[in-house]
């Protein structure tokens, strides 16, 4: 959901990040997960259009390493009384905007162009929660992607959500980006750790899949391709996630350096405006050789395949600079394993013009798959 417009082609071209090696969820972490924290009333400039209560909370999660952790993200009803289960649930799972706390979507806000779809969400009857995702708008660093983590995050929003509002057990994960890449995570890991709740199905969008096959591409491995925005963030996150094994001097230049660093204090924004012409070649010592290692270090957050309990609809634009190709090789994939899987290419969409075009087919698709799953 964060990305803008004028980032288009180098964040949905090389859109790279790490984590660590997934790690089963805590037996029995300090924190109970899906707990709130804090609660506090959402902003007028921050509400989705057409929302009657609007809050904005911290809940407990479980962290990419295992342990508990506090995460922050909002809830929005519908206007009215519920039914007679409570609101079904949208987990709405966000792009990428950047690891400082100031770009967590609960206090930068939902951009201009995926305003209307969580419109239409709500005008369809379901609560939306957005996750903020771990260590973004809370205390700590962001492990970015991390599949696990990120699918804690859109999960317990929803076992939150339940203590705050008068919300169903039945709900949905649905993402754009790189939070269709942690639907998908969710969506694998529903059953197995939240098994009280009802998950009826995953939808992503312009999902961020397929990491061995971006790294592959000459938008990152060309020394003289436009350096991704994304990157930056990179040589922060890896020092979190596998200290003593990362040093980003060994990866990056000088120049690098001072981008890394200023990943710790801007939004993605920023930082597109600041790394304008610069390429791979300025900011990585060798790109092709990071491509390598960071295919590898990614390799654990694939989209697990395999048959998912419960549907998996996904759509692409033809036109996005982060390829079609790559949703419809994950769709093919799971559909192979035997999940209940459908792909829709949009004509003419890009990463940022296909929430609108999806928008209705979005509706429908949660609209079948509610009516399989009783509230």
């Amino acid at each position: 959901m964060r990305p803008t417009r004028a980032i288009a082609t180098v964040t949905a071209a090389a859109t790279v990040a790490v984590g660590a090696a997934a790690p089963a969820p805590a037996a029995h972490p300090p924190t109970a997960p899906g707990r709130t924290v804090s609660v506090e009333p959402l902003a007028d400039d921050l509400r989705l259009p057409g929302a009657g209560a609007a809050w904005r909370l911290r809940y407990t999660s479980t962290s990419w390493s295992g342990r508990a952790a506090i995460v922050s993200g909002t809830l929005s009803v519908p206007p009215g009384r519920p039914p007679r289960h409570g609101w079904p649930v949208v987990s709405l799972a966000p792009g990428f905007g950047g690891t400082p706390d100031a770009c967590a979507p609960s206090r930068a806000g939902v951009p201009p162009f995926a305003l209307p779809f969580g419109e239409a969400l709500l005008a369809a009857g379901y609560a939306v929660a957005v996750t903020d995702y771990e260590g973004i708008g809370t205390p700590g660093e962001s492990s970015v992607v991390h599949g696990p983590a990120e699918a804690y995050a859109v999960i317990d929003i929803v076992r939150a959500a339940r203590r705050l509002a008068a919300v169903s057990r039945a709900w949905a994960a649905v993402g754009y980006s790189l939070g269709g890449h942690a639907a998908l995570w969710a969506g694998h890991l529903a059953r197995q750790y939240a098994p009280e709740l009802r998950h009826t199905g995953t939808v992503a969008i312009a999902a961020t899949t397929q990491w061995a096959a971006q790294f592959a591409a000459p938008p990152f491995r060309d020394p003289a391709a436009p350096f991704s925005p994304i990157v930056p963030y990179m040589g922060r996150t890896l020092a979190l996630t596998h200290p003593g094994e990362f040093r980003a001097a060994d990866w990056f230049t000088p120049a690098g350096l001072d981008l890394v660093e200023l990943a710790g204090r801007v939004c993605v924004e920023e930082m597109a405006a600041t790394i304008a012409g610069v390429t791979n070649g300025a900011a990585l010592r060798d790109p092709a050789a990071a491509a390598d290692a960071f295919t590898a270090l990614l390799a654990p957050h694939e989209i697990p395949i395999g048959r998912y309990r419960r549907p998996v609809r996904l759509a692409h634009g033809t036109t996005d600079a982060l390829p079609a190709v790559l949703s419809e090789i994950t769709a093919g994939q799971l559909a192979a394993a035997g999940s209940d899987v459908e792909y829709a290419p949009v004509p003419g969409a890009d990463h940022f013009t296909v929430l609108a075009a999806v928008t209705p087919t979005t509706v429908d698709w949660l609209a079948e798959m509610f009516a399989s799953v009783p509230g």
